[in-house]
């Protein structure tokens, strides 16, 4: 109860004391207000009353009464307390609600918390310094992040039950005297108060202290087991870019100093150490969009000439700030020890060329910022020309006239654009009467607000050259000097077109640098330990690819031994179990194809002619693909145009075995039999038994019918001139009847695609290749079908005596 009255007597002291102080007056606003009208009314006193802008001696006190009043309104959580209960003070808020609750009373317990009941929590009084510069997500947000491009941010997540972070206070200490003066802010998480920014800092409760830097919006680890001062600087140095500061020579600094045309300063910095000091980078990362900094060592012989040049102090550091004019500085300094603050502020008031080009919509807001009060508003005298050294001449001589006439930087401010570069920002300017006679022109604009702006074109060219001098030299100053001698608005008025970034990276650099940054951060976040599983998943896999690819090499080696052991062996021709080969039937193949065949093996022949050929053996290869692993059979083709005589002879010895009850004898004479009427009739040959099988796709096979009669059948298809698919006059090896008659019937027959008709021809003596190209693709189609009823047994058998020779015919 007594804490609770000394709580409630703090805050109303503060609410009497800050009562006096209205953070919606100081914006111009009602209670009630939205945070859309919260932020407007920020941004326009904010630019009201800004330091730079604004004159009054009040200003800067004002401009920051305003930074304050939006900090608290802008924070849903401040603004419902001051709401509430009139709060301004930004402690009382962090502990109202942070876990950590110190509740005003310094070191020591605390039995209550803002929502009722007990908890017991304790403060470490040796954790001040970290608590005194600790930061919330949306602190960090909103302004480290952000910063980050400008300047670096060291930040340790911490936590009160960490027996190292007490043993690091020291160091902490040390690091906030030695980086705080030299341009690096310190920072700190409270893990348990702001675990989520912690883990996206990537710390976590076994592993704090946990240290980052945040640096270029990029966020680096250090991974060091070993927490020291001179190891966290280390780390620091090793994350700044190696092109930062560029090492100079006498060799080197004329190269060095002549390089302003890309649009930035030049600063030289002389001293005696080897190792470029920490603030020189900070400083040269702070303003790298603006300088180049270079680093001379001093009492080097090579660098003697450049120190005598410039009569550099040998025991003192310098620095030498140049604009244009590479022999005469712009600034220079010499002290024991440059101070960081020093150092930034002499690039700070000298961070323009004298004459910059206006290179992106960034320069041009620094040089020529908006002003909406025609009373202060501030003129930028643009000169115009053209990418080229012929026009260099005219921007030296503006350069000569604002050093002859000194107009004050806060009235007017000279700069000069590439035409061709810079075409839509000119664009909008071309209403006032654009004059074209010449390349090098003067306009005068003034900047309304972020978009609109006035300006005028002076009458007369800026013509360089030693005749057009005095008179460029004459209109131009008269021109200003009655431009700023009066509040009249300029001629022209027109909506600004945003300036292109001349040094934007292109989309491969653009993917260049996202590629780099993504290892950076891989390289980072990723652990030894994960490093070591990851290589173990990846050595596992390449080594079991390797023994899959050696084993498969071995195996190919000896399919290959293999092939060739079979090449070598005897004439008869045996199948592969691998693969599948087709023998030609002819004189020297047919003993071992035929007559020597060992009891149970068949061979299975294909009769083609020449033109056929290409058509029939693909096909005849696929159908009897399936059966290359059976050692029994063996595969081959015939042409019939040379085996003719024989295949004649070989039905003619099937007829004199036919009973004679089932027909009328019939000899085959070899003339009478038709080559064309044979192609793509396949026969399925038994050596030892002396039988035979027929195909062909034309002659469909019945079982119902007599062997006598197909043979009968036969003989007179091959003596006819043609045939069609629907005659039925006859049919192939005794079956006689119409196709109707044949339901029962284990029917082997192409798929001709579609009826044809009945005087359609399919192979005929005498017919076009392209008939004869049908004919053949029709051939086999029922190929696959037979040779199952073949193997099976059901397909009709054509016993001989004896095999017929087979002569060279």
């Amino acid at each position: 109860m007594k804490y609770e009255l000394i709580l409630f007597i703090i805050m109303l002291t503060l609410s009497a004391v800050c009562c006096s102080w209205d953070p919606y007056d100081i914006l111009g606003l009602k209670r009630g207000a939205s945070t859309q009208d919260i932020r407007k009314a920020y941004k326009q006193y904010a630019k009201e009353w800004h330091p730079d802008k604004n004159k009054n001696k009040n200003a800067e006190a004002k401009f920051v009464e305003v930074n304050k009043a939006y900090e608290l309104l802008s924070d849903p959580m401040r603004r419902k307390l001051y709401d509430q209960k009139g709060v301004v003070d930004d402690s009382l808020n962090k502990n109202s609600h942070n876990q950590n609750t110190y509740d005003g009373f310094g070191d020591g317990p605390s039995f209550f918390s803002q929502h009722g009941g007990f908890r017991f929590q304790f403060k470490m009084s040796e954790m001040t310094i970290f608590h005194q510069h600790s930061i919330t997500l949306r602190g960090y947000e909103n302004q480290i992040f952000p910063q980050s491009q400008n300047q670096p941010y060291l930040v340790l997540v911490y936590s009160e039950w960490c027996l190292m972070c007490l043993h690091m206070l020291p160091m902490w200490q040390r690091l906030l005297e030695d980086l705080n003066p030299i341009g690096i802010n310190l920072a700190t998480v409270h893990y348990d108060q702001e675990m989520e920014l912690a883990h996206k800092l990537g710390g976590r409760r076994g592993e704090l202290p946990h240290i980052v830097l945040v640096m270029d919006s990029k966020i680096s680890f250090y991974k060091d087991d070993e927490f020291s001062t001179v190891k966290v600087i280390e780390f620091i140095r090793s994350r700044f870019s190696r092109s930062l500061i560029t090492v100079i020579s006498d060799q080197t600094a004329d190269q060095f100093l002549d390089g302003w045309k890309d649009n930035k300063i030049r600063v030289l910095l002389f001293g005696k150490l080897e190792l470029v000091r920490l603030r020189y980078l900070t400083l040269a990362f702070k303003y790298r969009s603006h300088a180049s900094l270079g680093y001379v060592q001093l009492n080097l012989e090579a660098t003697q000439a450049l120190s005598e040049k410039f009569d550099i102090p040998s025991k003192l550091d310098s620095l030498l700030l140049f604009h244009e004019d590479r022999g005469r500085p712009a600034a220079r300094l010499s002290m024991a020890d440059l101070p960081y603050s020093t150092l930034k502020d002499v690039i700070e008031a000298n961070k323009y060329l004298q004459l910059p080009r206006l290179s992106s919509q960034k320069m041009l807001d620094s040089l020529c910022p908006p002003e909406s009060s025609n009373v202060r508003r501030r003129l930028c005298a643009i000169l115009v020309t053209d990418d080229r050294d012929e026009d260099e001449e005219a921007r030296e001589q503006l350069r000569q006239f604002t050093r002859q006439f000194k107009f004050s930087r806060d009235r007017i401010t000279f700069s000069y654009v590439f035409r061709e570069k810079q075409t839509e920002f000119l664009r909008a300017l071309e209403d006032g009467k654009f004059p074209t006679e010449t390349n090098s022109h003067v306009v005068i604009v003034w900047r309304q607000d972020i978009r609109r702006l006035s300006y005028s074109w002076l009458s007369q060219p800026f013509v360089p050259g030693a005749d057009n001098w005095n008179s460029s030299i004459e209109h131009l100053h008269r021109s200003l000097t009655k431009i700023m001698g009066t509040s009249q608005p300029l001629a022209h008025q027109t909506i600004m077109k945003e300036l292109v970034d001349e040094y934007a990276q292109g989309l491969f650099g653009r993917i260049t640098a996202r590629i780099v940054s993504a290892a950076e951060v891989l390289g980072d976040r990723v652990t030894r330990q994960e490093v070591l599983a990851v290589g173990s998943v990846i050595g596992t896999v390449l080594f079991i690819a390797a023994v899959g690819y050696v084993m498969t090499y071995l195996v190919r080696l000896e399919e290959e031994t293999i092939q060739r052991k079979n090449k070598g062996v005897s004439k008869t021709p045996r199948p592969a179990t691998t693969e599948l080969k087709l023998h030609e039937l002819r004189s020297e193949t047919y003993n071992g194809m035929i007559r020597l065949l060992k009891p149970g093996c068949r061979t299975v022949v294909l009769l083609l002619d020449n033109q056929s050929m290409d058509v029939l053996i693909p096909k005849f290869h696929k159908a009897v693909w399936p059966y290359r692993k059976n050692k029994s059979l063996l595969f081959g083709w015939m042409n019939i145009d040379r085996g003719l005589q024989w295949y004649s002879r070989l039905l003619n010895l099937a007829l004199k075995n036919v009973e004679e009850d089932e027909g009328p004898d019939i000899t085959l004479d070899a003339n009478l039999v038709k080559s064309k009427n044979c192609v793509g009739t396949v026969i399925s040959l038994n050596g030892h038994r002396r039988y035979f099988c027929i195909y062909h796709a034309r002659y469909p096979e019945c079982l119902s019918d007599s062997g006598g009669k197909r043979m009968q059948n036969l003989a007179r298809r091959l003596t006819k001139s043609s045939y069609t698919i629907h005659d039925t006059s006859g049919a192939f090896m005794g079956f006689d009847s119409s196709l109707e008659d044949s339901e029962n019937s284990d029917v082997e027959k192409g798929d001709s695609g579609k009826p044809l008709d009945d005087e359609e021809p399919l192979i005929m003596n005498g017919l076009g290749p392209d008939t004869q190209r049908l004919s053949a693709d029709f051939a086999l189609d029922g190929l696959s079908n037979w040779l199952d009823r073949l193997f099976e047994g059901t397909t009709q058998r054509y016993y001989i005596n004896y095999w017929p020779d087979f002569g060279n015919f």
